[in-house]
């Protein structure tokens, strides 16, 4: 999927209307007709006392010609513009206006601005500085552009051409956080309908963005996902009987810290884990838990997002362990993410030839298809690893979901039902087959599952922030939706999905200013250079419109009202 299909499909199914600014944007090009206005026909009769009065000064009794008239104005001094009336002075500047027009057309840059700059003298309209700014675009006078296109917007702040034309210099002179608020203030009073802006947009919300996150990177330490994440992670394999369960020792320091690693994984504080899986390995463990050491310690660092040093340590792990199916099937999660699928698929071969009968293996090779697109080949994984063990509930849930892919409907609900009577007590189960009820619009029944999932797991964030969605989109209750995102956040502070839903709602309430916090947070959550790029193009959308209600307060009331008012896509 590409990055504009994924903005596509998270403005149209999250319903977050105001990012569409982060698409946002306008290239200056196409034909150069399309920069001027359109012409109007001269008068005559305005001018006859005029021309009257300079035949006689020029002892001239013909007819004058447009020709005639057109010269006297480009050579009238700006004392004689001053004793015109407005509407000499208006049709003069149309006159000339028209002549530049032709002039363009004919890619006569440098006479075309002479032309508005005459022009501009008998009257300071915005559509002669923007024409005038065109011809310095095409004689490569940025500089110009950028003054002209600014004194175009001080007679008309809305004139949309202007704005392009500025937007565009402001690129082009480097300052691309600038070009950035333009584009998005082109966008939003065009009530995001231009795709020739929302493309460009996206290539500089693009550029934005990867230059920030860059700069983040350097100094960000690295860190673990939220707890739920990490949980869903070591719940996604079932209990590794292969190894051998650390105990309690004094003798070896090495081995202590190793037991110590085990605990702190078992009641969830993960960063502690973490610190003493290291420790495990630099004072040096018992043979025994070696290649377990180094499993945990590349899962942590895959977590942290350094797929890198993560992959050292599975290879580490499998040459200790050459029959470790699990640090194979983890090596393929870095294959996946690398985009190297036919890697990835050769790790669960390896790992069949060791043992065919491990269902971790077909679970997440389920998984890898699912991710693939090719549910077929996950609904047959999904199935061979129930067949092996039916103890483990993550596999009829991905199961039921992957038929529901496949149009399967029937058999999906009843694969959902089915795991409901065999893991009645599973907050899980109820989660995701709420989501799938909502998806099929039942919402009352979507909306009960949620409720007992919570009643289940209380500690889950993911039924509160489903369930609040469900209240804010459907029940139109935004106060009950952001209590329940805020239970999530209490739950689980570092939850990047509460946080985000959270924003979501604070910004289509009209609430920019608590919403762009949430969104910095989210800033701060991300782990990967990636990660931290995504959630600085939302930072900087919300920004941008801020100040766009502060500098244009009417065009924002208007603009954005109609945006709130569109339907809601569940």
């Amino acid at each position: 999927m590409s990055r504009r299909d994924r903005i596509k499909e998270f403005m149209e199914n999250k319903n977050w209307k105001f990012y569409c600014t982060v698409i946002a944007s306008m290239a200056v090009t196409g034909a150069s007709i399309y920069y001027l206005s359109s012409l109007s026909t001269l008068n005559k009769k305005d001018f006859k006392k005029e021309d009257t009065e300079e035949k006689k000064k020029l002892g001239d009794t013909r007819t004058p010609t447009k020709k005639n008239i057109l010269d006297n104005y480009e050579g009238m001094s700006s004392e004689t513009i001053a004793k015109l009336s407005i509407k000499q002075r208006t049709d003069a500047a149309q006159i000339l206006k028209t002549k530049g027009n032709n002039l363009f057309g004919k890619k006569q840059w440098k006479e075309a601005a002479q032309c508005y700059t005459k022009a501009i003298e008998f009257k300071a309209d915005p559509v002669y500085y923007s024409n005038r700014a065109a011809c310095y675009a095409n004689l490569g006078d940025n500089d110009r552009v950028f003054e002209d296109c600014h004194s175009a917007l001080q007679l008309n702040p809305v004139y949309i051409k202007a704005l392009n034309r500025k937007a565009h210099s402001l690129e082009l002179r480097g300052d691309q956080e600038e070009a950035l608020y333009d584009y998005t203030c082109v966008c939003i009073l065009e009530n995001f309908k231009n795709e020739v802006a929302a493309r460009s947009m996206e290539k500089l919300m693009k550029k934005v963005s990867e230059k920030k996150a860059s700069e983040i990177i350097k100094t960000k330490k690295p860190r673990l996902p939220s707890s739920t994440f990490v949980s869903a992670y070591f719940d996604s394999y079932r209990p590794d009987k292969s190894r051998a369960e650390p105990i309690e020792s004094f003798e070896n320091e090495g081995d202590e810290y190793f037991y110590k690693t085990y605990q702190a994984i078992q009641s969830k504080n993960y960063q502690e884990a973490s610190i003493d899986c290291d420790k495990a390995i630099e004072l040096g463990c018992s043979p025994v838990y070696q290649a377990h050491a180094y499993n945990i310690k590349g899962t942590f660092l895959f977590l942290k997002g350094n797929a890198k040093e993560a992959m050292e340590c599975f290879d580490k792990s499998i040459q200790l362990d050459p029959k470790y199916i699990q640090s194979y099937i983890k090596r393929s999660s870095i294959c996946i993410e690398k985009g190297n699928l036919i890697e990835a698929l050769k790790q669960f071969d390896e790992a069949i030839e060791i043992n065919p009968t491990d269902p971790d293996i077909y679970y997440h090779r389920g998984q890898v298809h699912y991710i693939s697109g090719n549910f077929e080949k996950a609904v047959k994984d999904y199935s061979e690893s129930i067949r092996l063990d039916d103890s483990f509930v993550y596999a009829p849930i991905q199961l039921g979901v992957a038929q529901y892919k496949l149009g399967q409907i029937d058999s999906s609900l009843a694969t959902f039902e089915s795991t409901l009577k065999k893991f009645p007590q599973s907050s899980e189960v109820h989660n995701y087959f709420g989501e799938l009820l909502l998806e099929q619009q039942n919402l009352p029944q979507a909306l009960e599952m949620f409720t007992k999932a919570i009643a289940l797991d209380q500690n889950n964030p993911l039924p509160y922030i489903n369930k609040a969605m469900l209240t804010y989109q459907v029940m139109r209750d935004p106060n009950e939706a952001i209590r329940l995102c805020k239970i999530a956040l209490t739950v689980d502070p570092a939850c990047d999905a509460a946080v985000a839903s959270l924003a979501q709602i604070l910004l289509e309430q009209g609430n920019l200013e608590e919403a762009l916090k949430y969104y910095e947070i989210a800033i701060d959550l991300a782990r990967t250079e990636a990660e931290i790029e995504h959630a600085i193009s939302f930072v900087e959308a919300t920004k941008a419109q801020i100040r766009f209600t502060k500098e244009y307060p009417e065009q924002a009331t208007e603009c954005l009202a109609k945006l709130r008012q569109q339907p809601i896509n569940l």
